[in-house]
């Protein structure tokens, strides 16, 4: 197989949808040896702040000499970002080669009359099979959807496992309330093995992370703000004493600092399973970590932000950000959301901090409409603007901003790739 071939046969799997629940990707993993049982994982769950808490475990452990994998999706702008090592994308020729086994584990699984995997489960064998076979002393990885019947979860037993912040989404998956996401989400518990949680959870979302702590024999830690004193949050990023110990972050927003001793809290459970970390590689791996896309300045003269927020509880987190970086000084948005997320709460919230928005369009066959976008945005916005093209969104947005107010690209991650060559081309 070639490259092309491989996210040829990755690509046509998207026909099988999301169907949640373990059965191929177990047979998968058995027909290729099981990979998953040939390394050590650090599993997260969560709504919001999975990927920046994996950042900043995987970028820590691998300060501290561990070889460690890193599994997250979607990806931004390229597809091998999903899955490295050591902040390093899988390359083009290993991708090939754990893929060709993966597809001919497929193909082994359809003649014994096993439904074909979808596009998730072929990735995460995939991964798997990566960090097994480069011998990953450990592997963080990040749930795709829920927990409970998420494909990741053939993990058997964790060295420790994080569940960060959670909220409204995917509730047709999910339930449709937050006890019942949070139930999906510690699916991922396992007997015995530590759970780390994010400080701030609903009430009845971490009545159920106790209780299944609880139940599986869990030592549960809650993140403890008590011990937190915020120094400095910008957009040159965040100082914070912890325990007494200065720490900065890269990542912008005060909720990064949040989702930072999170990750605190789960080194410390991998210290006290004998993983040799020093205060040192738990400073340099929160402050050199990168993650694309949440609250990314992409341009400072003019001020221009990418930031992934797709839900609500996302959403009113970059908003109370944004108020504070920018000094309440209103902005030029452009947003763009998938048809299955709620979109006009998003935009309500969008409207405290801007009165002009251009609505354009993911590149996703789950895209929502500018059209519908600007029917929704027309209720909260008194200038609404509609350019489906990308580059023509961040054209119009410079036009209106005339270099006096911030830019602020918002919603699905499948669009970042796009705003930032847009960007790019038209502001350097």
């Amino acid at each position: 197989m070639e490259y092309r071939d491989v996210t040829a046969f990755i690509n046509k799997a998207k026909k099988f949808g999301s169907r949640l629940d373990l059965i191929r990707i177990k047979k998968l993993c058995e027909l290729l040896g099981h990979p998953e049982e040939k390394c050590r994982f650090v599993h997260i769950a969560g709504t919001n702040g999975k990927g920046s808490a994996s950042i900043f475990i995987e970028n820590i452990l691998a300060r501290a000499g561990y070889k460690t994998g890193l599994y997250t999706s979607p990806f931004i702008y390229n597809f091998n970002e999903r899955i490295q090592i050591n902040n390093v994308s899988i390359s083009d020729e290993s991708l090939v080669g754990v893929m060709e086994q993966v597809v001919a584990a497929t193909e082994q699984m359809l003649m014994e009359g096993f439904e074909h995997p979808t596009e998730f489960e072929l990735i995460t064998a995939a991964a798997f099979l990566y960090f097994a076979e480069e011998k990953c002393d450990v592997a963080v990885i990040e749930v795709g959807l829920g927990g409970t019947l998420d494909s990741t979860n053939v993990i058997s037993s964790p060295l420790v496992t994080v569940i960060m912040s959670i909220s409204y989404d995917h509730m047709e998956y999910l339930g449709n309330t937050l006890a019942e996401i949070a139930e999906n989400k510690c699916g991922i518990i396992k007997r015995g093995c530590p759970v780390v949680c994010y400080p701030f959870q609903p009430k009845e979302a971490l009545a159920v992370i106790q209780k299944t702590s609880e139940a599986m024999g869990c030592k549960l830690t809650v993140a403890d703000t008590g011990s937190l004193k915020i120094e400095r949050t910008g957009l040159e990023g965040n100082m914070f004493c912890y325990n007494g110990v200065p720490f900065e972050t890269s990542l912008i927003g005060d909720y990064q600092i949040y989702n930072a001793i999170t990750a605190i809290n789960a080194v410390r459970a991998l210290k006290n399973r004998g993983y040799i970390i020093s205060e040192d590689d738990v400073q340099n791996g929160l402050k050199t970590a990168k993650w694309p896309a949440r609250f990314e300045v992409l341009s400072r003269s003019p001020v221009v932000i990418a930031d992934g927020s797709h839900n609500v509880d996302g959403m009113r987190a970059f908003v109370d950000a944004a108020k504070k970086m920018l000094h309440g000084n209103k902005v030029v948005c452009v947003f763009g959301m998938l048809k299955d997320k709620e979109y006009s709460k998003c935009l309500e919230l969008l409207s405290d901090i801007s009165d002009t928005i251009i609505v354009t369009e993911v590149d996703s066959l789950r895209a929502e409409t500018a059209e519908n976008l600007a029917s929704a945005a027309k209720k909260y916005f008194p200038n609404v603007f509609a350019e489906p093209d990308n580059i023509d969104a961040v054209m119009q947005a410079k036009r209106l901003a005339d270099g006096m107010r911030a830019i602020v690209a918002l919603g699905s991650l499948y669009m970042m790739k796009n705003i930032k060559e847009a960007v790019q081309k038209i502001f350097h």
